[in-house]
């Protein structure tokens, strides 16, 4: 028995040696980077820590005194938390046109933001998830799914699981891209990172996002839900978030570092790709708008009165975002990092504006003729948990981005071609 144990013990120590071997060159970047660090980052990150704070108690007093301190209701059950989930499960599906350019078609101009995306996918889908723990009220029966609690013939039983292999493709894809940036000159990890990348965009559009337009088009008693253009639209749109995103993430970054993390060419570059997905997410947006209003079905009447009056100014600022981002994009000013960001922004917002009205609009439509319109209005505490969420994300960011090497760079910090 003590020379079984001896020998578990040695293979135990062989392991953490080797483990620290692969991890030495990442530590060591990671205690320079430390170093390095501006004051103000500390303030940044102060701040995004209050933010955190405050979202955690509201969290705590709503799994202590239940659904009650938010505005949902069994007439609405699916509120701002579910608005966010779906934005960013989109936003985290859409960065992988990041790594899709670099490895499917040779943009090595892109590389500098293939970690960087990488990590913002994997924090957006958290971001998501921690969404759907709030939304729930009871985030440890969440765990359970699809463990415990289960019915296999829902459609949340498959979009958990596709969560799941989501975030584990990614962190693959980041284990071998950061080896790579570290100096491994393994054709292996070449091969994993590229096939990875590149495995990523179908999986994320087509196994993860598209399904959750689905999870909304089978709702049979929602007309404003019940289209089967909605899982191609959430595809669109998810294309249209992560790409803005990154730009905007881009564009900041280099403001705060003082430095180009890409060329202005690759910049305006991304902006085309945006250009074309805010034109195929119009044409979806438009349709959805059409075939409603169109048919005259009795709950899709209510939905567009509701759409062109208590919900009027989100439903225009849909379009006004996506045309005015699309207009920028295509004009001289699109080739400015300014009207990249003003774009960006526009875009950003307007899809924000579609989440918010598709969710609660069409749950605000009575399933019974003569009843009368439901209210929801986001309470203190669901905004504040919702700030919370954005909050932790960009403290992970921050802090991910600051400790990991995003670019391969030499002994002096110069960063060199891979």
């Amino acid at each position: 028995m003590k020379e079984r144990l001896k020998a578990l013990f040695a293979y135990f120590n062989r392991v953490v040696e080797v483990m620290k071997e692969k991890l030495e060159p990442l530590f060591a970047y990671s205690s320079q980077a430390w170093k390095k660090t501006d004051k103000r980052f500390y303030v940044y990150l102060g701040v995004l820590l209050l933010i955190i704070l405050l979202a955690g108690v509201n969290w705590f007093h709503m799994i202590l005194y239940g659904a009650g301190v938010t505005d949902s209701s069994d007439f609405v059950p699916w509120g701002i938390f579910i608005v966010g989930f779906v934005f960013f499960v989109g936003a985290s599906a859409g960065a992988t046109i990041i790594g899709l350019m670099i490895y499917a078609f040779d943009r090595t101009d892109y590389k500098a933001l293939g970690i960087r995306a990488i990590i913002f996918g994997l924090l957006s889908l958290v971001a998501a998830v921690l969404n759907l723990l709030g939304d729930v009220g009871v985030p440890w029966r969440t765990l359970l799914i699809p463990w415990v609690l289960r019915n296999m013939t829902s459609m949340l039983i498959y979009t958990t699981s596709t969560y799941m292999l989501f975030f584990m493709l990614l962190s693959a894809e980041l284990y071998f891209a950061l080896r790579i940036v570290l100096g491994s000159k393994a054709e292996f990890d070449k091969t994993m990172a590229k096939w990875l990348a590149i495995g990523a965009v179908p999986f994320a559009l087509v196994v993860l996002h598209a399904p959750h337009g689905a999870l909304f088009a089978v709702v049979k008693a929602r007309e404003y839900w019940h289209s089967a253009l909605l899982p191609a639209h959430f595809a669109v749109s998810a294309l249209v978030t992560g790409t803005a995103l990154m730009i905007l993430t881009t564009i900041v970054t280099s403001t705060v570092e003082k430095r180009q993390v890409v060329k202005t060419d690759t910049l305006v570059h991304m902006g085309k790709l945006l250009a074309f997905f805010i034109t195929v997410n119009i044409f979806f947006d438009f349709f959805d708008i059409f075939v409603l209003k169109y048919s005259e079905e009795i709950e899709g009447i209510e939905a567009w009165e509701l759409l062109t009056s208590r919900f009027s100014p989100m439903f225009v600022w849909n379009f006004v975002g996506l045309f005015g981002g699309l207009f920028v994009l295509l004009s001289k000013k699109g080739k400015t990092i300014k009207g990249l960001s003003v774009a960006c922004c526009l875009t950003v917002t307007g899809i924000i504006a579609y989440r918010y009205y598709l969710i609660v609009v069409a749950q605000i439509v009575p399933l019974q003729p003569g009843l009368p319109h439901v209210y929801y209005y986001p309470t203190f505490t669901e905004w504040s948990i919702s700030a919370g969420i954005v909050a932790l994300i960009l403290f992970l960011y921050a802090v991910l981005t600051k400790l990991l090497p995003m670019e391969a760079r030499d002994l002096e910090g110069r960063q060199v071609e891979q």
